[in-house]
């Protein structure tokens, strides 16, 4: 997981959190959580690519007479450079390629670290990675199949009803089960992540009690 002590944040006074809290170092200290918050997902899809295999060529790979047996994973950085594909803007986050016992499947992921959206956005990327099936499958030699993983959730009918129910339960998909679809460590992952956790718990107290005013504060309460 991103880690707070790594991440910039606004160096401003003018961030929005400075305005809420009255704070310019309260502000920026929770402008920088913030940024590790949103980087965690691109943290986590790290994370996925150093476990699986690469495809190397992405335009090569689909022009192959044979797909090789595995799991090889092409990311949106190579969706966007394949001359093979359509993707307008609309590159989902993984494309899995899988093949074993001679059956080939495509998977087209979108990768969540939450399970809970707007119902606009929620309806918008499904319909999306829809798009993205319909402009594609005629290049892409497998049975393709679309999932939206909400990484952290594992049940099925919360992420259903965390998106609003604009995403069919059968698109959904559990952390574990895109893991187990990859042949990977899910718990490997969870407790690599969890460690950092306690290392941004660490760092976000300790530099909260030196800000002054926080510091002063919190004697203040103590000694009620």
């Amino acid at each position: 997981m991103a880690r707070i002590a790594d991440a910039k944040g606004r160096s401003d006074g003018n961030s929005a959190y400075v305005r809420l809290l009255g704070d310019q170092a309260l502000g920026q200290l929770i402008s920088r959580v913030q940024a590790a918050v949103i980087s965690s997902g691109s943290e986590l899809e790290r994370m996925i690519r150093e476990r699986v295999a690469q495809v190397e060529d992405l335009d090569e790979f689909l022009l192959a007479d044979r797909m090789p047996d595995g799991i090889f994973l092409a990311h949106k950085r190579q969706l966007k450079l394949s001359t093979q594909l359509q993707t307008a803007g609309t590159e989902p986050d993984f494309v899995i390629f899988k093949r074993r016992n001679n059956e080939q499947r495509c998977h087209v992921i979108e990768l969540k670290d939450g399970d809970s959206f707007d119902t606009k956005k929620a309806a918008g990327e499904w319909d999306a990675l829809r798009s993205y099936v319909a402009e594609n499958g005629q290049f892409i030699p497998f049975v393709m199949e679309i999932h939206v993983v909400a990484f952290n959730q594992e049940d099925r009918q919360a992420i259903y009803e965390g998106f609003k129910r604009k995403v069919p339960i059968g698109g959904c998909m559990t952390g574990r089960e895109f893991c187990d679809l990859l042949e990977i460590d899910y718990n490997a992952i969870i407790i690599e992540r969890r460690q950092d956790a306690t290392a941004n718990f660490d760092y976000f107290l300790s530099e909260l009690l030196k800000i002054d005013r926080v510091e002063e504060y919190l004697r203040g309460r103590l000694h009620d």
